[in-house]
């Protein structure tokens, strides 16, 4: 009776730990591997960083970014190129996924992939809102200027580290109006 008793309270604790966790911590991101596309998924990964969110990063072409998205197979990206370049995914994947939205006017590639007009928009997997709603808040918030993407490049160049490029600019930007994760 005794081991009975044991059990069913180890097992009341382990029922009650799995529900304070009710929101997910970690986020899986996609990125282009173009320069300026992994400025702003890392920048990205160090806002939701300082959150406490456990980020990881895949590259991915930009037809795989929309099948893992729509799979669920990854949480989200700031690189998704609207409205043209991505024109041939929206109506085939769109349906479990959210635009947040560009969030700056956009870095040319460098090459004729990306149409003049588009912008890099944030996508997300619809079910994120249920299953992380403060790193959805948290991406739909973030705001960056060319001028900064710009600048983590920079830092990427003599570092050869983008996490480091973007954690060192963001933190350095803390005190400053120019960036608010």
């Amino acid at each position: 009776m005794r081991r009975l008793k044991i059990g069913l309270l180890s097992l009341a604790v382990l029922l009650l730990s799995a529900c304070d966790n009710a929101s997910s911590r970690d986020v899986h991101l996609l990125s282009g591997g173009a320069p300026a596309e992994l400025a702003r998924t890392h920048l990205a990964a160090a806002a939701l960083k300082q959150q406490n969110f456990n980020v990881t990063i895949e590259e991915a072409r930009l037809g795989q970014i929309w099948q893992r998205l729509w799979a669920g197979k990854a949480d989200a990206s700031v690189t998704v190129w609207l409205p043209q370049a991505s024109a041939p995914f929206v109506e085939r994947f769109f349906d479990r996924l959210d635009d947040l939205g560009p969030k700056d006017a956009g870095l040319s590639l460098g090459t004729e992939l990306v149409p003049l007009h588009d912008k890099p928009h944030t996508l997300v997997r619809r079910s994120l809102a249920q299953d992380a709603p403060e790193a959805v808040a948290l991406l739909r918030d973030l705001q960056w200027q060319p001028a900064d993407i710009e600048q983590i490049i920079e830092r990427w160049q003599l570092s050869q580290d983008w996490s480091l490029a973007a954690e060192s600019w963001l933190a350095e930007q803390a005190s400053s109006e120019s960036f608010k994760p």
